[in-house]
């Protein structure tokens, strides 16, 4: 998916598991939506983020709802409530806060301790030796404006969920800046393959000036 942004172009990926979801409807021009809010034991809570850190969960679940959407002025249906598996966070208690969909959910007036602030902080890249990541792609932003559907150009960034490398970037999003030095970098073939799929990116990084620099891209086969 693809929206233009002043003066950089913006191709930003909504994956299927994107946390704060909303509904939508123009109706005569004007526009509603509903808000990113999941009920637990009666009351509501309002997501919060976006999220850079992956938070660290018990492992336990309990049952929330979404409650039911309604944007279109009573014209249609209302989206019915939709029940839903939320994780205890491991350092925040149920009656503050939990996770769901990769996103922090936290209760109307209540507020999260202070502990959890690196949660929304990306880690700057601190290495003084090349490394390798393998990530997911989130979405990607260039300079260049597209020429059809997929066209990538150097230099443009990705923002990518790390799943390999090293720990102190494992469950963190981040941005990897390429430029055209990148070798390989990623092209449309790439884009259509993998990132309109949700799919893997690996990269060889250094860092510069707190920044994750690409020397090469790939997109694993398979993905």
């Amino acid at each position: 998916m693809f929206a233009t942004r002043t003066p950089l172009l913006s191709l930003t990926l909504l994956l299927a598991g994107v946390a704060l979801s909303s509904c939508s409807s123009r109706d005569g021009g004007g526009e509603a939506s509903c808000a990113a809010v999941i009920e637990y034991r009666g009351h509501a809570y309002w997501g919060s983020g976006p999220l850079k850190r992956d938070p660290a969960t018990t492992g336990r679940l309990v049952a929330g709802v979404i409650p039911a959407c309604d944007d279109s002025g009573g014209q249609q249906p209302e989206d019915p409530a939709e029940p839903v598996e939320v994780a205890e966070l491991a350092d925040v208690p149920l009656d503050t806060a939990f996770t769901w969909n990769g996103a922090v959910f936290v209760r109307a007036g209540r507020e999260l301790p202070a502990a959890t602030r690196p949660w929304f902080h990306a880690p700057l890249c601190r290495r003084d030796a090349e490394f390798d990541l393998t990530a997911d792609w989130v979405g990607v932003t260039g300079q260049e404006q597209p020429r059809f559907d997929g066209d990538l150009r150097p230099p443009y960034r990705l923002e990518v969920h790390v799943t390999q490398g090293p720990e102190e970037y494992v469950g963190a999003t981040v941005l990897v800046h390429a430029d055209a030095a990148t070798e390989p970098g990623l092209g449309p073939r790439d884009v259509k393959s993998s990132l309109w799929e949700g799919g893997r990116v690996t990269a060889r990084v250094e860092c510069v000036d707190g920044r994750f620099h690409a020397l090469a891209l790939r997109v694993p086969e398979g993905t």
